[in-house]
């Protein structure tokens, strides 16, 4: 049954639970943290050259960057210096993210396999086999992105399953059956585990992979399934996620009933993160982020983007970072929404002009008609500006991500 009535409850102070760092920083995937900002006009500390596309995220551990490519490979990186300590190779692209312990990273390739990798050697410690992994459409830019809590790693998989696996022994403890793929990194949070399908439902599971609820998502009149594309995050009671049928949700952690929606006219919303008391959300096609109370969903402000986002955006106690498919790198003040591009990729700066009007640096109107309203075509060619699909890291005052043009970059 679809839901359709919300319930406003008062919460506390949000409390952002943590863990092990992946993707999001945290199990809980809020990815703030309290870094030092980034200057308006940043240097590049270094950039590192892959073979392949950089779709997925970094994830720092100590002083080791992980980050995968199109090009198969898993890298390790010296975050100070972009130099490479190794690479693993895997017979799939690699666009998910690592989630990590305190001596192994743990990640899944196209090549239908989940991998134990030790952080310091690249040596395979065990490798899972999932029923087979894929993009279900050409919006559907990343695998899952594992999440590890007390041993044991959760991941999702275009099988339909989520599954837990022991950390150590590379064993299936359970899995979970939905109805479509689960490309959404699992968000884990008092012992609960959280994962939207692409069946439009959103699940919570128990510690032993029983159902403890489930959410329908409204649905929308062109999108009536409702699919559920990215990760969650939680604070204190309540967990937030975006689905395609253009609407925010915010429901209690515990019980699954809804505290708020917001619809996002035309677009889909894409991915959440937390700043403190607020919710920052980013878009697809109405190419910009948004910023809500978290606790009562009150839209803050909207700050405009020239074009889609698939990631999520990274924050300090002051701005947000975010990348979008037309290979720029934003800052935005997360009091107005006023933003500030940091950094464009060269292949940006080359290949703009085949997309963008240089007088108005909108869209050209007659776009669709230029590819004979062939949009998935028109979608794949976006990635030669250098697309950022990856969610930036902020560490130490310097800012890492990934870039479709292949490299990974680091600015300070």
């Amino acid at each position: 049954m679809k839901a359709l009535f919300w319930l406003a409850i008062p919460l506390m102070t949000l409390h952002i639970s943590l863990s092990a760092q992946q993707l999001g920083r945290s199990a809980s995937r809020a990815n703030y943290h309290a870094s030092a900002d980034i200057p308006d006009k940043p240097a590049v500390k270094w950039q590192f050259k892959t073979n392949g596309k950089v779709i997925s995220s970094p994830v720092i551990n100590g002083s080791h960057l992980f980050i995968g490519s199109t090009d198969s490979c898993m890298y390790a990186l010296d975050r100070t210096t972009g130099t490479q300590r190794w690479k693993f190779k895997t017979n799939g692209a690699v666009n998910s993210s690592v989630a990590c312990d305190s001596s192994a990273i743990y990640f899944l390739s196209e090549d239908g396999f989940l991998y134990a990798v030790d952080m310091n050697t690249g040596q395979r410690r065990w490798s899972f086999k999932t029923g087979g992994e894929h993009a279900t459409d050409p919006w559907d830019y990343f695998l899952s992105s594992a999440a590890i809590n007390k041993g044991v790693v959760y991941v999702g998989s275009t099988d339909g399953h989520i599954y837990a696996i022991n950390a150590r022994t590379g064993k299936l403890q359970w899995k979970f059956r939905t109805g479509g793929a689960v490309h959404a990194a699992p968000t884990v949070a008092k012992d609960i585990i959280l994962a939207g399908s692409f069946d439009g439902f959103f699940y919570a599971l128990n510690p032993n992979g029983s159902l403890r609820w489930k959410f329908n998502t409204i649905g929308e009149r062109f999108f009536p399934v409702g699919a559920v594309q990215f990760h969650a995050v939680v604070a204190d009671t309540c967990v937030y996620f975006c689905a395609r049928d253009y609407n925010v949700y915010s429901l209690d952690l515990r019980t699954g009933v809804g505290f708020w929606v917001y619809h996002e006219p035309g677009s889909w919303s894409c991915v959440p993160s937390l700043a403190g008391e607020r919710l920052l959300v980013s878009t697809s096609d109405s190419y910009r982020a948004l910023s809500f109370d978290a606790l009562y969903g009150n839209l803050q402000w909207k700050s405009p983007v020239h074009l889609n986002v698939f990631s999520s955006i990274a924050s300090t106690n002051a701005y947000g970072y975010m990348g979008s498919l037309d290979g720029k790198l934003l800052k935005m003040d997360l009091r107005t929404g006023e933003g500030v591009t940091l950094f464009q990729t060269a292949a940006s700066a080359k290949e703009e002009h085949r997309f963008f009007n240089p007088d108005t640096k909108a869209l050209f109107p007659d776009l669709m008609a230029r590819y004979k309203d062939d949009y998935i075509k028109m979608y794949a060619d976006f990635l030669d500006m250098g697309s950022i699909l990856s969610t930036p890291w902020l560490e130490e005052g310097v800012l890492y991500f990934g870039s479709t043009d292949g490299n990974v970059y680091a600015l300070q």
